[in-house]
């Protein structure tokens, strides 16, 4: 009985895995970074299946573009939309569809239109205790976190102006795919930003 209830344990992680995949090449960055930018925060308490949606994207496209802010979202950008909230909603669970191929040039990348927010993917972090660095060109207040796909809090800090550059440690208690999630209420351009694992 212990192996049958197991087996079915990592049949379920599988299917999430191929689902989370096939997900990923039908999902711009674009999307992904609006959604998980501006609509997880909001969203992200009410994971689970019985909170999937049944109606279809349409239905949604009018509460969508009410807050992703002057972004112009073709149709299928909303259908994007829809099925990154329905995959939050069942999995409980945050998705990229690039995670860990960040770099100091393609920063940007990661940045909503209004370059009033980011979403950062890490990649996988191990436990252990960390170092977050970063620069921006402008000095304005704003909030930074760093949190896994599952929506464990790692870093939650406001930051205030007039620091050139950030510097922020933080722990990750097991291995856990990760993300720098940055709110600002004025446009904040990243220049650097630089994850280390500090030695004990």
């Amino acid at each position: 009985m212990i192996k049958f209830v197991s087996f079915l344990i990592l049949s379920g992680l599988f299917i999430s895995s191929v689902q989370a995949n096939e997900i990923k090449k039908e999902i711009s960055t674009k999307t992904a970074v609006i959604f998980n930018t501006l609509c997880a925060m909001c969203h992200e308490g009410e994971c689970s299946g019985r909170l999937s949606f049944q109606s279809g994207y349409k239905k949604a496209q009018s509460h969508i573009k009410r807050y992703v802010e002057n972004v112009n979202i073709s149709e299928g950008e909303t259908k994007e939309f829809f099925m990154l909230l329905d995959y939050m909603k069942k999995e409980c669970a945050l998705l990229m569809p690039d995670d860990g191929a960040w770099k100091q040039e393609n920063l940007s990348r990661f940045a909503l239109p209004s370059h009033r927010g980011y979403f950062i993917p890490l990649g996988d972090l191990d436990k252990g205790k960390y170092h977050l660095a970063f620069t921006t060109k402008e000095h304005v207040l704003f909030q930074v976190e760093v949190i896994s796909d599952h929506f464990e809090p790692y870093l939650d800090r406001s930051v205030c102006p007039g620091q050139e550059e950030y510097s922020f440690s933080f722990s990750v208690d097991k291995t856990a795919n990760s993300f720098v999630r940055i709110r600002s209420k004025k446009p904040l351009h990243l220049l650097s930003l630089e994850v280390k694992k500090q030695d004990r």
